[in-house]
Parts: structure tokens; C-alpha cells; sequence
């Protein structure tokens, strides 16, 4: 009896501390039921020096980027805005210590191209294999004129928007796309004012234009400015090959990574010898000029200020340069050459505009 009584006891006890263990595990998965001892020190009672410490670590936290609608500038990097009141100039600023830093005065936001004469066309020597509609090399004699040294920005096309000169009376064939209809499109995206407007078709960037008493620049006009009337590969030269760190393309993923397009003037290091930002990148760039792929071939080709060739009679395209974030390298290069339909409102189509001299 005294046996089968301890065996009774030790089987209990076993059973019990089973069941504790079991408690326990089950009460820490369960924060719900985990009690703060008495002495817990509640959440508003911080030490001074912590607290400093804290806020500290949240200044340091961004200090390597800023946020700009959706793209990550890093340290150093540069952005434009539209300068308050005065929707002619731009303001540089700075990421510096995570926040944007306005950087210097505001500046005009256009800059006279001089009269003269360049070599238009793609140099196999340099570039290598040369598409066919981008040669043969020509001559090209222009006048001078004003090119804007920003892609149009969001903040800017809204206001023409505001004005209904750069919509549509057809619904059917809208002037552009809204950040409502595709997270890729700027306008309507209050966190993209500074970025170039996109999903535009030509006709709304050529409304653009005319409201402000300029225009869409040539084909040639447009890569004068990209070459600065020079034998060159990229806006800034030959070397180094484009890269995020000079234009804003598709590298591992669209937009340098960002998906989205970058705020106007954000690489500093593919500025032209004019100052123009953005001539490879960002957005592809309408022209006034209908496409034509033999165009180089003919004589108009070569006279001054060519106005590309006459309208053709089916497949109306007018052409588009510059590359874009969505594409790679070889579509950075000043020569190339692309072809957009008049009312393709495309998430990487932007415009500038040009002008005569005053």
C-alpha cells in the first residue's frame, strides 16, 4: 500500500509540473496577459539623457537621403523647385542632413543656345553601332534660340491646367493622365510638384508651349543643346557612361530602383555646358518634328534650321529624345532617336519648351 501510495504522489507531482510549464509557454506568446511589476517604469518617464539620445538617433536616422515624391536622393544630391511668386525662375536645393536645403538664389529657368553649326547624327567611331535612322552624319546651321534648362515640372503644367488651356473638350482624348489613373503619372500628385510632368500626350506639351508664347523645339534645336554644337556621346560628354549617377534611367530596376521618375535637375553630374538638365533621362522629350526614319538621307536634312520632314500621309509620329527612366543606356546617348504617337499620353514622355531671343 505504502508503494502504490508514494507511485500515486510522484505521478501527481510529474503531472503538475507539466502543467506549469505548459502555462508559462503559453503565457509568454500572449502579451495580453504578461503583467508590468510594480516598479515598471512607465513610458512617459524617460531620463533626459536618453530622451536627448533618442531624438538625436531620429535626426541621424535620414541623414544619408531625402525623400523626394517617391524617389531617394542621397546625401549631396540636388533637386529644383519653382521658385514662390515668380514662375520664371527655380530654386536649387540640397539634401543635407536628411532634410532639403534651399541652396543660393533663385535663377532664370532658361538659357540662350548661341547661333552656329554642328554635326548631327550618331558617330560610329565614338558610339559604336549606330541605329539606322540616326545616320548619316550632316551638317546642320541654326539660328539662335531659348531653351528651357528644366523638363516641365508637375507645379507648372497645373497651372496651365488651371487656366483649361492645356486640356481637352474631347473627353475621349484626354491631354494627359492624373496620378488617379496610373501611380506612375506626376500630375495630381501633390508629393511630385517638382517632377516632370508626364503621361502628357504631344498636343497637351504643345499647348503647354504655345500658352506661354513658346514652343516645342526641333529635332535639331534638340540635340544642339545635347551635344553643346559638339562630336560628343551624352549631354556631359563622352565619359563616364551613363549611369544613376549622371542620368536617371533604368539600371536594375526602372528609375534608378524608384519605379518613378526623379525631380527635375536631381543629377548634377549630367548637366550640359549650357546648364541644361535632364537632356539624357528622366523623361523621353517631344520634338515638333514628324518622324521619318530616312530623314538624315535627305537634302532637307542639311538645310538651316531644318524643320524635319513634311507630314506624312499615315503613321503620324512625331519624335521623341532624350531616353527615359524606363530605358536603358543606349537610349541616353544624344543621338538617338525615338517616335511617339500624338495622343500617347506615356508615364516616361515629358516636354521642355523653346523660344527666340528677346
Amino acid at each position: 500500500m505504502k508503494k502504490t501510495a508514494l507511485l500515486f504522489m510522484l505521478l501527481a507531482f510529474l503531472f503538475a509540473a507539466c502543467g506549469s510549464d505548459e502555462e508559462e509557454e503559453t503565457n509568454l506568446n500572449d502579451n495580453e496577459n504578461i503583467e508590468e511589476p510594480d516598479d515598471a517604469i512607465p513610458d512617459a518617464i524617460v531620463n533626459d539623457s536618453e530622451k536627448e539620445e533618442s531624438d538625436e538617433d531620429e535626426d541621424k536616422a535620414p541623414e544619408s537621403f531625402c525623400y523626394a515624391g517617391g524617389a531617394v536622393l542621397y546625401e549631396g544630391a540636388t533637386q529644383f523647385r519653382v521658385c514662390p511668386g515668380d514662375n520664371e525662375k527655380f530654386q536649387k536645393q540640397i539634401c543635407k542632413n536628411g532634410r532639403w536645403v534651399d541652396e543660393g538664389d533663385c535663377v532664370f529657368g532658361s538659357v540662350t543656345i548661341p547661333a552656329g553649326s554642328f554635326k548631327m547624327g550618331c558617330n560610329g567611331d565614338l558610339e559604336g553601332s549606330c541605329p539606322e535612322d540616326t545616320v548619316p552624319v550632316h551638317d546642320v546651321n541654326l539660328s539662335s534660340y531659348v531653351m528651357d534648362k528644366f523638363e516641365v515640372p508637375v507645379e507648372l503644367f497645373e497651372l496651365c491646367m488651371a487656366e483649361n488651356i492645356c486640356t481637352n473638350d474631347d473627353p475621349e482624348k484626354p491631354h494627359y493622365r492624373t496620378s488617379a489613373e496610373s501611380d506612375k503619372c506626376n500630375i495630381g500628385n501633390s508629393e511630385r510638384l517638382n517632377h516632370p510632368a508626364n503621361c502628357v500626350t504631344w498636343h497637351g506639351a504643345k499647348a503647354y508651349c504655345e500658352w506661354l508664347g513658346k514652343r516645342l523645339p526641333t529635332e535639331a534645336e534638340w540635340e544642339n543643346a545635347a551635344k553643346s554644337g559638339k562630336v560628343q556621346i551624352y549631354p556631359w560628354g563622352n565619359t563616364p557612361v551613363a549611369s544613376c549617377d549622371n542620368t536617371v534611367m533604368k539600371s536594375e530596376a526602372n528609375g534608378c530602383g524608384s519605379n518613378v521618375t526623379s525631380p527635375i535637375g536631381s543629377k548634377a553630374a549630367g548637366v550640359s555646358e549650357h546648364g541644361i538638365f535632364d537632356l539624357s533621362g528622366n523623361v523621353a522629350e517631344y520634338t515638333n518634328d514628324w518622324y521619318e526614319k530616312k530623314f538624315y538621307s535627305t537634302e532637307e536634312a542639311s538645310n538651316t534650321d531644318p524643320q524635319g520632314p513634311a507630314e506624312p500621309e499615315k503613321d503620324k509620329y512625331k519624335v521623341i529624345r532624350g531616353g527615359s527612366y524606363i530605358y536603358g543606356e543606349n537610349h541616353t546617348h544624344a543621338s538617338f532617336r525615338g517616335s511617339a504617337k500624338l495622343d500617347d499620353p506615356a508615364i516616361d514622355f515629358g516636354f521642355r519648351c523653346v523660344s527666340s531671343p528677346k
